[in-house]
């Protein structure tokens, strides 16, 4: 019989390389808050002189976009999993490029489970429906990190196949003969899943900050310690911020800033390429530049201390002007392993300064940044026996070779 309801229980998310086909061994995905999948067909209205009526209503290639959320939990992230059959590097040309792609899978099982999996009779090992897309793509991602909630991932992917199964029926629809998915099979049936990464579920104390030496910025310390804060700056595994935010170090460490959330993201925007004799894409690069963005809000102690200046001249000569900003370098590392580096290039977009009302809040600084084509993210997890990249394995052991800091 069919559910009454569809709930978090007795879903479950699995994905697999492209490159492994429908049959493929799909790898359930953990920590998975949400899933939601919409489908847009894509109509061209035709009329003729002549009539009222309309000639044709033209179908395109159908657009499919699914959107998820996930916690940072010490195991793979779905940006990880999703690129996992690139194999030449983890910066986002590589991950991102026309030839990455990956296949998701949506299982529901009987509502009487209590897990993905569980087994209720002899039939219901298997999922009761599924879907399937195929051929998706990276759209967008983003890394959450708020000082009140849980640290989490969301992502979009697209791609233009989905077709749903059933375990109550072999059959399939013509058109979708031949991607029909054989059947999902649940991965978490002992209904004892959980965190994996050191500090389980990652909340505001699992940001791994250089702290560097309290006050070493204000430069009254010997030059030991400004070489010691600058070489934990260059640590990997470690957190470094722009130090136009006040409390925030020369070298990216942090001192005595609040920080309240931080977010990193990137849209990846894509072009469908056509050919003659062909209905669907051949390809659907990126279109580059892409623009990557971080917030970082902070709890004031004092202004936003950015100034603005319309002309600021630093040199006798006319040919020189000083600027107002200055790049910066931007890695947030987490304890349960999660690595994003936004490279060396963030300037300033905008700065907000705001709240300390009468009502009795907290003044606030959001300090945005933006850079274009930087955006690498690791994870200890991103290998094969995760569902990761064959290469991941070096990617990680070599991870300082891409998340790199600032020259000296």
């Amino acid at each position: 019989m069919a559910n009454n309801r569809v709930y978090y229980a007795i879903q479950q998310v699995s994905f697999a390389p492209n490159s492994s086909g429908i049959s493929g061994i799909k790898n359930a995905a953990h920590g998975v808050q949400s899933c939601g999948l919409t489908t847009t067909f894509n109509l061209e209205q035709v009329f003729e002189l002549g009539q009222l009526a309309i000639y044709e209503n033209v179908e395109g290639t159908p657009d499919i976009e699914v959107t998820m959320s996930k916690l940072l939990d010490g195991y793979i992230p779905l940006y990880c999993l999703s690129t996992a059959d690139q194999t030449n590097g983890p910066q986002l040309a590589k991950r991102c490029d026309s030839n990455t792609k990956t296949i998701v899978q949506l299982g529901i099982w009987d509502e009487a489970v209590e897990a993905a999996g569980q087994t209720v009779d002899a039939s219901a090992s298997t999922a009761q429906a599924w879907c399937e897309m195929s051929g998706l793509y990276i759209s967008s991602v983003s890394y959450n990190f708020p000082v009140d909630d849980n640290f989490s991932e969301d992502i979009t992917l697209v791609g233009n196949t989905k077709i749903w199964g059933s375990g109550q029926s072999t059959s399939a629809a013509s058109c979708a003969a031949a991607y029909y998915p054989t059947g999902v099979h649940g991965q978490f049936g002992a209904n004892n899943d959980g965190p994996v990464g050191t500090g389980g579920v990652n909340r505001r104390q699992n940001i791994l900050f250089a702290t560097g030496t309290v006050g070493w910025q204000k430069g009254s310390p010997a030059t030991a310690v400004v070489t010691a804060a600058l070489d934990e700056a260059r640590d990997p595994d470690k957190t470094i911020l722009p130090e136009d935010i006040p409390g925030i170090a020369l070298s990216g460490a942090k001192d005595y800033a609040h920080i309240q959330s931080i977010t990193a993201s990137v849209d990846v925007a894509r072009e469908e390429l056509f050919e003659l004799g062909a209905k669907i894409a051949y390809a659907r690069p990126v279109t580059f530049p892409i623009e990557v963005t971080c917030d970082i809000e902070v709890t004031a102690s004092s202004g936003d201390l950015v100034n603005a200046i319309d002309s600021c001249s630093g040199s006798a000569s006319s040919c020189v002007e000083a600027s107002n900003l200055t790049d910066r370098t931007i890695r947030i590392a987490t304890c349960e392993g999660t690595r994003v580096f936004l490279g060396n290039k963030n300037k300033i977009s905008s700065v907000t300064y705001g709240g300390g009302d009468a009502g009795g809040g907290n003044a606030t600084v959001t300090y945005s940044y933006s850079t274009f084509n930087d955006f690498t993210v690791l994870h200890w997890a991103d290998q094969i026996a995760s569902g990761g990249s064959v290469s991941g394995v070096n990617w990680w052991k070599y991870r300082s070779d891409y998340l790199e800091t600032r020259a000296t």
